[in-house]
């Protein structure tokens, strides 16, 4: 603001850095939206949402573009040195050393200054050519003779490391603003990359396709192909989809994993508690790349977020959809989230919803109001109801992809451990953070099997069987058993628990029995 002055400069005032550059991150998605509007091909436009979603990770383009370039340092060079093959180690003659130099397209005092051959002179020395005739003897011989000394100190060729050399100097200065206009001024062609840089197009295109491979996860459950599944044919549709299933089964992870290997098509937002707008499109907007917009009103990031949305370049991934209805006063409270979401499904904007079955019954509770849910029905193009329950080759493949170094005596322990315990999936995790920690204390970067086993014996039993006692207390009718893990270890028959008093009872119910309702 025009206003923002501190009356004193002299005193210390902490706002005075609020508006540093040092403290922006993130191209505006708002902004790159109008740039994509204008691009026609699609895998561009991919490309381009690739950029600002790597401009919101740690370092910002800046970090994003020198990776690029050691990654892809091969490429740096001009397309005269792609023509002449060169590689790092040779040597350019002349007759190459003038070709590649008439392709370097920066300028001033430092081209004219570079790669001279034998025999040349700077432009900087064309005065020592120059000297008037009525010169004395003397000045001209000196000069004839500084000539001669610089013409002959250059050398006969250079080697072609030296050209690589200064292409990475240029592209290290150069890159990070060029990307930050590819992404927002329409008059940027990406197609045509940089003299420095010509198949910059192709490196973007192979670095995205290398990340998005990176980003695989090491397992995937029945739940989570299933996921995959449902939000491939969202993007192929351009609909609302809703998916619905049991807490803890790894529901959020799948979810956010597909989105992760897709950074150039989807963003992955979990919906805020509570009833108000303002929050909700705030977490829309932190998710899309918009900032935080904590002092706008809602309608302003609401338009924001729409303008990005209406590209339809974007699948919104939406988890814990359940709290898009009304979270208190029910009967009475609109579902303003919701009618919201069916006008951009209405737009042809791709959003998958994923909730735990309580979004099925909060909607019953919300058409006791009189809402009628059947709009919202008519615009689901695809209900899933995930199965209730991990098997347990899935619940031994996860505890292997994040504790590789368990034995298969302890994955199948775990697995069993998970698969009867209230936490489910995360009892696996809490597991391995609690072996690394351990590894940690010794002063070793991996954990061990002894690693693992202390975790269970030490720190997960006991923490177990204590959270167990005090939901017994609360619950004295349910009696308290052991974990599984403790039944296994003490060599007692597993026994199934109740909720609650000990590691939850799944239903066994086929998914294809929960219809949504109206279905």
């Amino acid at each position: 603001m025009s206003t923002r002055r501190a009356k004193d400069p002299t005193a210390f005032h902490q706002n005075r850095f609020a508006s540093s550059v040092e403290f922006e991150r993130g191209l505006l998605a708002n902004l790159v939206a109008k740039r994509c509007a204008l691009i026609e091909s699609s895998e561009t436009r991919r490309i381009v949402w690739f950029i600002q979603y790597m401009s919101h990770q740690e370092g910002g383009v800046a970090a994003f573009a020198k990776r690029l370039i050691e990654k892809y340092s091969h490429m740096v060079q001009t397309r005269e040195m792609a023509a002449l093959k060169l590689r790092p180690g040779k040597i350019c003659s002349a007759e190459q050393v003038k070709k590649i130099r008439s392709d370097l397209q920066f300028s001033g005092p430092f081209r004219s200054e570079r790669f001279l051959l034998r025999g040349e002179i700077a432009i900087a020395d064309e005065f020592l050519s120059a000297l008037s005739d009525d010169a004395d003897p003397a000045t001209k011989l000196k000069a004839e003779s500084l000539k001669r000394e610089k013409v002959n100190s250059h050398p006969a060729n250079y080697p072609a490391q030296a050209f690589f050399d200064v292409c990475r100097e240029i592209a290290l200065r150069e890159l990070e603003p060029l990307l930050n206009a590819v992404c927002l001024d329409p008059a940027s062609d990406l197609s045509a990359g940089p003299w420095y840089f010509p198949n910059l197009f192709t490196a973007l295109l192979d670095f995205l396709n290398d990340y998005t491979r990176s980003k695989n996860p090491k397992f995937a459950t029945a739940i989570g192909k299933k996921i995959s599944e449902v939000l491939d044919y969202t993007a192929y549709s351009g609909g609302l989809t809703l998916m619905q299933g049991e807490a803890r089964t790894g529901k959020t992870f799948a979810a956010r994993a597909w989105c992760d290997q897709r950074p150039g098509n989807a963003r992955f937002i979990e919906v805020p508690p509570g009833n108000d707008e303002v929050g909700f499109f705030r977490a829309l907007a932190r998710g899309l790349g918009l900032g935080n917009f904590l002092k706008y009103k809602s309608c302003d990031i609401r338009d924001r977020v729409e303008s990005v949305l209406l590209t339809r370049d974007i699948l919104l991934v939406l988890d814990e959809a359940q709290r898009l209805w009304p979270q208190r006063n029910l009967r009475y409270g609109f579902p303003h989230r919701i009618v919201w979401l069916m006008t951009m499904a209405n737009a042809g904007v791709p959003i998958a919803m994923v909730a735990t079955p309580q979004f099925i019954e909060t909607q019953k509770a919300v058409e006791r109001s009189g809402w009628n849910s059947r709009q919202l029905i008519g615009r689901i193009k695809h209900y899933e109801s995930l199965p209730p329950e991990l098997s347990h080759e899935d619940l031994a493949g996860v505890t292997r992809a994040v504790l590789p170094e368990a034995s298969d005596l302890a994955v199948n322990a775990l697995a069993t451990y998970a698969r009867n315990s209230a936490r489910y999936l995360a009892a696996v995790d809490s597991i391995a953070s609690r072996a690394r920690y351990l590894a940690m204390k010794d002063g070793r970067d991996v954990a061990a099997p002894v690693d693992v086993q202390r975790a269970i014996k030490e720190s997960v039993i006991p923490a177990d069987s204590k959270l167990q006692s005090a939901l017994a207390a609360v619950q004295p009718l349910k009696r308290a058993r052991l974990s599984p893990v403790a039944q296994l270890h003490e060599g007692k028959p597993f026994q199934r628990q109740n909720e609650f008093s000990a590691p939850r009872e799944r239903s066994t119910t086929p998914a294809a029995e929960t219809p949504i309702v109206g279905v």
